[in-house]
């Protein structure tokens, strides 16, 4: 494997680096730390918003720096827009809030590139799909520029990364036509790998492209300031951004000015609960686990103090993962654990113990749907035919928990980077919560229902839910909800499991309103020039909700529009 072989211990202490450990860091208890404790919703709706206030100019600027473009965020698109420029010839300062670059994401969506020619999905079909998830208001010139150019931003990061020992196996497995026939997931990501890429799991060298991007980036001369916040945009009389003063703790406050523009890709909103609370209330108020955790809305901010104004809607990123103890509280502090089995589309019932949903949806809308319940949570309900089940379910993208056709996905758990199987789920995801009692195990159903806390009413309405789901499983049509008969098992092996699930936050994303150059608009329609915004802080693509059946394409517009940023600013498209 040459120079760059790492194991897996190397993998997980340079992912601990990164920080992109955040989210296993949970499944012992270590939630991201919060910022402040939640508002209530009364105090949401009284409280003055002060994130909207414009702050006085900062005046006492301690150094000055000049650069062709300036990049504000090291993540997935930061990195992109300041290669790409790099590569152009340009000089080019990132300006980074953390102290070590974002954690990559491993799944890149992008639709039609020459690497698989024999892949074509049809872009106004997905265009459709995706605004139907947002009721319409999605920008569909937004979804149409991704369609047509992030085939050519996949195949400039493989040619770009390829030398560092970077490959691009494809992931293009979906459930069986015959059992699914209008199940709808598209051909489009690629899965990144270092040296190495093992279609049976695990695939260590995942979440690495970012990392041999930056050393690209740095050999073309690029420069990262790290723990420089950016807090404020320069602008000159017409309106025209031309620089950003950060703030460094060692150096002061900097000036950098930018003679091309500045790219903003700093990642959402998802740690600052001001801002979560007066634009996704809800949010907060009913997850029991959060990911972000410097993601506190800077670009927004500045981009909105600079004229540009916010799409409607309040959009978040929210896996059904968050699992509740019997003591588990929502807001913040997080008290949640993730648990990857909860994206599982097992039998739901509410608090009641009645079956309320088709099991089978996205993360966001499965999540909604417990939300809108009685206590805000659903209890998932499996039996010892779990494996089986999952086997039958052949769930794609992270939700996965038993392996693909060997050649089509990552088969290897995301969070613990070891390969899928029983004994895996087991022990890792299983074991741990049936000892502290977050999972509840009985050998009937009405001994399931004691733990779970029902009373012998709900306890009645459970065992009935479970009787009634067993007896639609049987006829093979979900008359009740409408769930396809291969995402559904009957619940009748003993023992049987009960988890109570509800949201885990992982990022907003709805932002700042641009054209597709990336560059926002004021309302009445003009461009602030000098000025792009990428990444989670831009808008158009879920106002409402993630469209989670899409496999990598948040990553993939992420990485599309950046570097669309970048050539535009400097006149290279």
């Amino acid at each position: 494997m040459g120079e760059k072989t790492i194991s897996r211990r190397s993998f997980i202490a340079g992912l601990t680096a990164t920080g992109a450990l955040a989210a296993t860091s949970a499944l012992a208890g270590c939630a991201p730390s919060a910022t402040g404790e939640p508002a209530s919703g009364n105090q949401a709706q009284s409280t003055q918003t002060s994130w909207r206030d414009k702050p006085e100019p900062i005046t006492d600027i301690a150094e000055t720096l000049e650069a062709d473009l300036v990049v504000v965020g090291a993540g997935n698109g930061g990195l992109v827009a300041a290669t790409t420029a790099a590569q152009e010839g340009a000089k080019v300062i990132v300006l980074e809030k953390g102290g070590n670059i974002a954690a990559a994401r491993e799944a890149i969506g992008a639709l039609n590139s020459n690497l698989e020619p024999d892949h074509y999905e049809d872009p106004a079909k997905l265009m459709n799909h995706a605004n139907m998830t947002q009721s319409g208001d999605a920008n569909m010139l937004m979804y149409k520029t991704w369609a047509e150019k992030s085939g050519e931003m996949i195949e400039w990061m493989k040619e770009t990364l390829e030398p560092k020992g970077m490959l691009f196996p494809f992931e293009w497995h979906r459930p069986s036509a015959d059992l699914a026939p209008e199940a709808y997931y598209p051909a489009m990501c690629y899965n990144p790998c270092l040296d190495e890429y093992n279609p049976d799991g695990p695939n260590y060298g995942a979440y690495m492209h970012l990392e041999m991007m930056r050393e690209v980036f740095l050999e073309l001369g690029g420069e990262i300031l790290f723990t420089t916040p950016a807090q404020q945009l320069v602008q000159d009389d017409t309106g025209k951004v031309t620089g950003v003063i950060a703030t460094s703790k060692d150096r002061g406050n900097i000036q950098v000015n930018a003679s091309k523009g500045v790219i903003i890709c700093t990642g959402g909103y998802g740690a600052n609960e001001e801002m979560l609370q007066d634009l996704c209330p809800v949010v907060s108020e009913y997850c029991v686990l959060g990911d972000s955790v410097t993601e506190e809305g800077d670009g927004i901010r500045m981009a909105l103090w600079a004229g540009a104004y916010l799409e409607q809607g309040g959009s978040c990123m929210i896996w059904n993962r968050g699992l509740m103890n019997d003591d588990t509280e929502f807001g913040r502090p997080w008290q949640g654990q993730i648990f990857l089995p909860g994206s599982q589309p097992f039998l739901h019932v509410n608090a009641n113990g009645e079956r309320f949903m088709n099991e089978d949806q996205c993360y966001p809308m499965s999540y909604s749907g417990g939300l809108n319940q009685p206590g805000h949570f659903s209890w998932e309900v499996w039996d010892e035919s779990y494996w089986d089940d999952i086997v039958q379910f052949d769930t794609c993208g992270c939700s996965r928990l038993a392996p693909a056709p060997s050649g089509t996905a990552f088969n290897a758990d995301v969070y613990d980077c070891e390969a899928m199987s029983k004994e895996h789920l087991d022990n890792f995801w299983f074991a741990p919560n049936l000892e502290s009692g977050a999972i509840k195990k009985a050998d009937t159903l009405e001994e399931l229902a004691s733990a779970m806390g029902f009373d012998a009413d709900k306890t009645a309405a459970f065992v009935a839910s479970v009787e009634r789901y067993n007896e639609l499983v049987a006829k093979g049509v979900d008359e009740d909800f409408g769930k396809e008969a291969f995402r559904m098992s009957a619940v009748d092996e003993p023992p049987y499991y009960a988890a109570r699930i509800s949201g885990e936050l992982l990022v907003t994303t709805h932002g700042v309103v641009t054209d597709t150059n990336s560059q926002p608009l004021r309302e009445d329609g003009t461009a602030i020039d000098g000025l792009y915004v990428c990444g989670n802080d831009q808008g158009g693509f879920y106002p409402h909700n993630y469209p989670s059946n899409f496999t990598g394409i948040n990553a993939g517009r992420v990485a599309t529009f950046a570097r669309i940023a970048a050539k535009h600013a400097l006149g290279a498209e």
